[in-house]
């Protein structure tokens, strides 16, 4: 009797045990507790707000460097006019347009229009292109407009790089104004002698190149950590930025700025000159971007460099976080490949154009130049469909309904 009564307990137990089991497996949160941990939050979009800002802020350090360089190289050609000096200035703005193309693609708070979030009109400050009136420069040469105490809030038309450009590089004794302009009406612009027009172009250009610096030092200040902040605003997007309250609004700024490939490199740079729109001719050469400085071709190089350095990296080789690792945790690696391999493809179109800048290239191989196009086309054409989609992402307002 006592072996049996063991045997009657201890099937109790181990039916007691089962049946305690059977209950923990089925009650809520218990059964969580014999599964695997959830995979880890998707941290690639953090980590590209942040790179991004980093990047920014970086090549604004540059562009400041260079701005610098500028306005002492243009300084000294105010006060000693010679090939040399002349030269130099020359020079050290083509340095400076090759940083600044840079910051063209990255358009994000400051730099950007009031419009958008963060914006303060920077970019438009330094470079208004397409926004330009080189009568508005000639008429201030005249009336040494560039000497006021008031010249830094004047129109955007008047100063910025475009401005510098002009003034640097355009040796002409013509005049762009009308004949309803004053400058023409009164005979002002025909009086100057060339070698008056000459020094007030070298005094006018050491202004805007002077106030040109004073910009990308603003732009440098706003982003910095321990001043405006702003490289903290973007990184923070959705865990307490007040500019972005949601990494979605983030990550919608950074690919508004790198849509200036679609609207300003593809569609003005590039569809322009070569007839495709705006244009009631075969071509229109006069639609370049660089008239007076020869750069048109520089300038789109720089702005897919600038474009890859936001979309896979700012690092050596575009290493670091970028876009790129934001498709690849989506599970969309094959399209990572795609863009990438589109925008190299950009890249050695630009190389492929055997003349120094696109104006040579329009007369002389202008299939060259219509390969850049399709090319570069065949890049943002899959960001306007399967980037987009595939991230959530909303397409500029300014391409909404646009389907070329």
């Amino acid at each position: 009797m006592a072996s049996s009564r063991f045997s009657s307990s201890a099937f109790s137990h181990r039916g007691a045990s089962v049946l305690v089991l059977a209950v923990l497996t089925f009650l809520p949160g218990c059964r969580d507790q014999t599964q695997k941990p959830p995979p880890p939050p998707d941290t690639s979009r953090t980590a590209l707000l942040g790179a991004a800002g980093a990047c920014v802020l970086t090549v604004a350090r540059e562009f400041l460097t260079a701005a610098g360089s500028l306005e002492e190289k243009t300084a000294a050609l105010a006060a000693g006019p010679e090939a040399g000096t002349r030269d130099a200035a020359r020079t050290a703005y083509h340095h400076a347009m090759d940083v600044w193309q840079q910051l063209e693609v990255m358009q994000v708070g400051p730099a950007a229009p009031r419009s958008q979030p963060g914006g303060a009109e920077v970019r438009d400050n330094v470079y208004s292109w397409p926004l330009t009136n080189r009568c508005a420069i000639e008429e201030q040469l005249v009336a040494k407009g560039y000497e006021s105490e008031n010249f830094a809030s004047s129109l955007v038309t008047r100063r910025g790089l475009f401005a510098l450009e002009y003034l640097l590089f355009y040796e002409g004794a013509d005049t762009a104004c009308p004949a309803s302009s004053p400058v023409v009406s009164g005979g002002t612009w025909a009086a100057l002698s060339a070698e008056e027009r000459a020094a007030r172009k070298r005094a006018y250009a050491a202004v805007v190149a002077a106030d040109v610096r004073r910009r990308a030092l603003q732009l440098v200040e706003t982003w910095e950590a321990d001043k405006g902040g702003y490289v903290r605003t973007l990184e923070t997007a959705g865990t307490g930025s007040t500019v972005y309250p949601t990494v979605q609004l983030g990550m919608n700024a950074l690919s508004d700025a790198l849509f200036y490939v679609e609207r300003e490199v593809k569609d003005m740079k590039l569809a322009r000159p070569l007839g495709l729109r705006d244009c009631s001719s075969d071509s229109c050469p006069e639609l370049l971007e660089s008239a007076f400085a020869g750069r048109s071709k520089a300038n789109v190089r720089a702005n897919l460099v600038g474009f890859r350095r936001i979309f896979e990296g700012c690092g050596a080789n575009y290493e670091g976080a970028g876009f790129d690792d934001v498709l690849e945790a989506a599970g969309a690696g094959a399209l990572a490949v795609k863009l990438k391999e589109r925008a190299v493809a950009a890249q050695a179109a630009v190389e492929a154009i055997g003349e120094p800048d696109l104006l040579e290239a329009l007369y002389q191989d202008k299939a060259s130049v219509r390969a850049l196009y399709e090319s570069l086309k065949g890049m943002t054409d899959v960001l306007k469909t399967e980037w987009v989609s595939v991230l959530d992402l909303e397409l500029p307002q300014t391409l909404e309904g646009d389907n070329d």
